[in-house]
């Protein structure tokens, strides 16, 4: 009788078990189709695999948000990115450690950015604009000195770029950043300053991080190809493709 008891309880508490098993595996599924139902694949996560959406969103842009190229172009990337994400520094093409680890990964492999300013921006083809978007431990002092510079000349912003990247492991000192700042030619760090001192950005963050989220944004880097998001730092030719079918649209 002992035996028999013993064995039943061992039994229901199977049955149970799989019971249980089989929710979480339903319940996980539903999440995961619900996060990823508005792109036609997954890699919503940094460095992920291609997920376009199917349609397009509205960013807003502003004169003051950090631009490049053509602004006639008939195609307008928009990036949504973290100075300190490691996946935004290698699509950046400016961190060559990073770089090499993607390329040890996948060997095809290329970065996205600084190939695509040399083949559509630098052209004409490509207006080039850069947001904000929370994506690793904030990289806030690489940040506010970027728009600060970008606040005396767009210029100077594109200069500090791949500066930063290049130098990620200090992105969260801000008295390195500023360092890198000096080193720019035209920069001038008595404004700069005047601009860190005047916390004159300081609400960007979460402006820009709501715009990320409205815009579908779930991982960085984030871009948005005349609207239609592609996530995570995927080889270049899968994002070149997606130009090349707007400009030929």
């Amino acid at each position: 009788m002992v035996k028999g008891t013993i064995t039943i309880k061992k039994d229901s508490l199977w049955k149970y078990s799989t019971l249980v098993l089989i929710a979480l595996i339903v319940i996980s599924a539903f999440v995961y189709f619900s996060q990823n139902k508005n792109t036609t694949s997954g890699g919503n996560q940094a460095g992920g695999q291609l997920g376009v959406q199917t349609g397009a969103v509205n960013i807003p842009i502003g004169a003051d948000d950090p631009q490049t190229g053509n602004s006639n172009a008939k195609v307008t990337v928009v990036e949504f990115a973290d100075f300190s994400c490691p996946f935004c520094a290698a699509a950046s093409g400016d961190n060559a450690e990073l770089v090499s680890y993607m390329q040890q990964r996948s060997p095809e492999w290329q970065p996205i950015v600084t190939n695509m300013m040399r083949d559509y921006v630098d052209t004409g083809k490509v207006r080039f604009v850069v947001k904000y978007s929370y994506g690793h431990s904030g990289g806030h002092p690489a940040q506010l000195v970027a728009w600060c510079l970008n606040d005396q000349n767009s210029e100077l912003y594109w200069k500090f770029y791949p500066l930063a990247y290049a130098n990620q492991g200090d992105v969260e000192d801000l008295s390195k950043m500023k360092i890198l700042a000096e080193g720019i030619a035209g920069a001038d760090m008595t404004k700069l300053n005047e601009c860190l001192d005047s916390n004159k950005f300081d609400s960007r963050f979460d402006k820009e991080q709501t715009e990320s989220t409205n815009a579908g944004v779930r991982g960085t880097p984030a871009f948005f190809v005349n609207g239609k998001l592609i996530s995570g730092a995927v080889p270049y030719s899968q994002i070149k493709q997606v130009i090349d079918a707007e400009l030929n649209s």
